[in-house]
């Protein structure tokens, strides 16, 4: 029994034309895709940044910073590639939240408290 290929539809076919002919002149510009992958947490900050000098585009925003990165000399390379933690305060709910779990993970489960040498030599 012979199993019989399913011929792609004209449609199918058509949008295949369409890729590689996009593939071959993106190929032809030097053009590349360079996927990157965020945090959410980022969004609303790079955003005001854009819209803070004028910028529309996010793809426009990382060819800046790697143009600038990769024309800058070595130390001010490693200057910009430091890591810098971005400031996050926790809301009072989500703080409260957190000590009531862990007191409450202390009770179900003695024996994990931090224990310092005042708790057994008083001063």
């Amino acid at each position: 029994m012979a199993e019989e290929q399913q011929q792609p539809t004209a449609e199918a076919m058509k949008q295949r034309r369409k890729r590689e002919k996009s593939a071959a002149k993106d190929a032809a510009l030097g053009i590349g895709k360079f996927q990157i992958e965020v945090a959410g947490v980022f969004k609303p900050d790079l955003q005001k940044v854009m819209k803070a000098h004028g910028i529309n585009n996010q793809q426009d925003v990382h060819q800046r910073l790697l143009r600038n990165l990769i024309g800058a000399d070595f130390e001010t390379q490693a200057w910009m590639l430091r890591n810098v933690t971005t400031p996050y305060e926790l809301s009072e709910k989500v703080s409260q939240s957190f000590d009531e779990k862990s007191i409450a993970e202390l009770a179900a489960d003695p024996g994990d408290e931090i224990v310092t040498p005042e708790d057994y030599f008083p001063s």
